[in-house]
């Protein structure tokens, strides 16, 4: 069967479109009046209104991580679930059933509310270090359930490690930029023909330098201050300004950078040879988040109440954009090549 190359699929890149944010702005509603009434955290009286963001953002990041688990082990214990749409429902609901567990066991018996932070950016770097970046390296060729209990494992033991040091976390900001990079083929690219884990690592370090170049942009923007560190003084690469701005640009980015490279098929940055076009594709993205999040600042007062109501609107594409297309197969139903491209999905085998 013959692979389309550079393929333009509107029809189908408006429906997942219309799915992954209608369902976005449907569940955050839901879990804002949820959690205004039933806090997670310790929060009481007029601390409801502004410390209900922190349970709703923790609550469905931990549901994606869940999910993203499930899905990088085969979608193990699930995998026998005949129907890729109820098999998709039945672990979306596990998924959120153990991402509100895992936040109520963060509060009432971890750290508390100072260590959710720490703990799903640590989870998720070590996630995406062993599986979106690693291939499951350390688990490659073993069983479903064999790689699920492995690698719950290690990155809870990993995790621990880091979070009762003096390290205390790894800070998340390199997720908006694996998610573009992954879903542009980016990244695939440029550490073509590494074995891992080098490749892994080689990803992090580009990662970690896209991060550097980032920060101090918004330094002299004026959205971070260099010398704040509050989660941990182990960093000393600032952290952004009081006023959260920053990190609802940081939310935005992660819920579009994944699904709309995904969802639209990189078209029309397939039409353009790699590392052009997925570089361009990035930074038509980059900017589309800056974008998208002023646009959503200036609503604040107006559609949302407060810029706490934002940051749980702008943080829950994250959930739907990546469980729709690694759960329920959205945009990978039909392979396509970029220009230049031999295999669709890899590039190990391209000079």
């Amino acid at each position: 069967m013959s692979v389309a190359i550079a393929p333009f699929r509107p029809l189908k890149t408006v429906r997942s479109f219309v799915a992954i944010y209608a369902l976005t702005i449907l569940s955050c509603y839901l879990v804002n009046l949820f959690v205004t009434q039933h806090p997670i955290g310790p929060w009481r009286g007029e601390e409801i209104q502004k410390s209900f963001w922190l349970d709703n953002v923790s609550w469905q990041i931990f549901a994606a991580w869940w999910a993203c688990l499930f899905a990088v082990c085969g979608l193990w214990p699930f995998s026998g679930i005949e129907g890729r749409f109820t098999r998709g429902i039945v672990v979306t609901v596990v998924s959120w059933a153990l991402g509100w567990l895992s936040a109520y066991l963060i509060v009432e018996v971890g750290p508390g509310v100072s260590g959710i932070f720490p703990l799903v950016g640590t989870t998720w770097f070590f996630l995406a270090l062993f599986c979106f970046a690693g291939a499951n390296w350390l688990v490659a060729g073993m069983p479903p359930a064999r790689q699920f209990a492995l690698l719950l494992l290690l990155i809870t033991g990993c995790t621990f490690l880091v979070t009762h040091s003096a390290i205390v976390w790894v800070p998340a900001w390199w997720f908006p930029f694996l998610l573009i990079g992954l879903s542009t083929g980016t990244l695939t690219y440029l550490t073509r023909g590494m074995a891992q884990p080098g490749r892994a690592f080689a990803i992090l370090a580009i990662l970690f330098a896209t991060v550097a170049a980032c920060v101090e942009i918004s330094i002299l923007t004026g959205f971070w201050t260099p010398d704040a560190s509050p989660i941990s003084a182990f960093w000393s690469m600032g952290h952004f300004t009081p006023d959260n701005r920053w990190l609802v640009c940081f939310m935005v980015a992660t819920s579009i950078n994944y699904a709309m490279p995904i969802i639209t098929y990189n078209w029309p940055f397939t039409h353009i040879r790699m590392p052009w076009g997925g570089l361009l594709a990035c930074l038509f993205y980059l900017t589309l988040d800056v974008v998208v999040a002023s646009i959503l600042l200036s609503l604040v007062g107006s559609v949302f109440s407060s810029t706490e109501a934002l940051l749980t609107y702008a943080y829950m594409g994250v959930n739907w954009s990546l469980v729709l297309p690694l759960v329920f197969g959205v945009g990978f139903d039909e392979p396509y090549l970029w220009r230049g491209q031999k295999t669709a999905g890899g590039w190990d085998d391209v000079a």
